[in-house]
């Protein structure tokens, strides 16, 4: 079994409006968004990035470069 899986960036949506959605997510990147999931005990973490897609900006979705620290059990 894998405990922790880390997957690429989804942009995190790019272009988020508060109680509205975000925009411009990758095909693959619409269900698990940016963050920390719990998937039947496995973790799994998306960043969101440093770039962007279809437009060259972001709109309330901060870049993001994240720093784990793994320790055992």
């Amino acid at each position: 079994m894998v405990d922790l899986m880390l997957a690429g960036h989804s942009h995190g949506g790019q272009i988020r409006l508060p109680g509205v959605t975000h925009f411009f997510l990758p095909d693959m990147g619409r269900k698990y968004i940016h963050g920390l999931f719990d998937l039947h005990g496995m973790q799994l973490y998306v960043n969101r990035g440093l770039g962007t897609v279809h437009l060259p900006f972001r709109f309330l979705c901060r870049p993001e470069i994240t720093l784990l620290t793994l320790r055992r059990a």
